[in-house]
């Protein structure tokens, strides 16, 4: 099929909506590409408990999901975050232990349409993880024309000003806003990008997820399966 013309400004998307000429996707990190939720969870618990000796709870982690890397282990380890450094150096060995996951389908979906989209990925995680994790899957760092993590902005989901620093990265590949689709999982995720003047598209690996997205009448895809049958819709 065809690409360019499926996403010529005259075909109409899933629920209805035009879709818009696409030349670029950007991804969120976190519980899109990867099921950090799932793997980190352990991780975080595990440390606390060998190295702080207190017993780490899930609620915990919940109200800490989503900050910037460094102001999610200072929500999530208090006290025992105070030398910072010294933690991001415990935290990255213990995450050594447990190697991150893609989603199915990734790697497939990113070999299959690199060569027709400019990939992107911006994440609210710290460099120190994305960067280091993604030397261990079978792409690379140079799949992405630009990876915008937590140390590259002040400002962070759901505000639309984080979208400024690699929305400039893209306008040197002469790609304007209303170009480019960002695939996310959470409603934080939507606000951002649609404000930012982008697509937004969801993606719901849980349940509860696309039950969150139907209720906000946001499009979206539970697998990287059905994205690929999107796209080519």
């Amino acid at each position: 099929m065809n690409i360019e013309h499926v996403f010529g400004t005259e075909e109409m998307g899933s629920v209805g909506t035009p879709k818009m000429k696409i030349k670029a996707i950007l991804f969120d990190y976190d519980d899109t590409l990867v099921q950090t939720r799932k793997i980190r969870y352990g991780t975080l618990k595990d440390l606390a408990r060998e190295i702080f000796q207190f017993e780490l709870k899930d609620s915990h982690i919940d109200d800490a999901w989503g900050l910037p890397g460094d102001d999610f282990l200072r929500r999530v380890y208090g006290k025992f975050s105070e030398d910072l450094e010294s933690l991001w150096e415990v935290y990255n060995s213990f995450c050594e232990r447990d190697p991150n996951l893609t989603f199915p389908g990734v790697e497939d979906f990113l070999q299959k349409y690199g060569s027709t989209f400019h990939f992107g990925i911006l994440s609210s995680s710290s460099g120190r993880r994305v960067l280091k994790e993604m030397e261990y899957f079978s792409f690379s760092k140079d799949s992405f024309f630009a990876i915008q993590t937590a140390e590259d902005t002040k400002v962070h989901k759901p505000n639309p000003k984080v979208f400024l620093p690699i929305l400039e990265e893209a306008k040197r590949r002469e790609l304007d806003s209303s170009e480019i689709l960002y695939i996310g999982d959470t409603l934080g995720d939507a606000t951002a990008s649609l404000g930012a003047g982008l697509r937004f598209l969801g993606m719901a690996h849980e349940g509860h997820s696309a039950k969150i997205f139907q209720d906000e009448n946001l499009e979206f895809v539970s697998s990287f399966l059905e994205l690929g049958r999107w796209i080519e819709f």
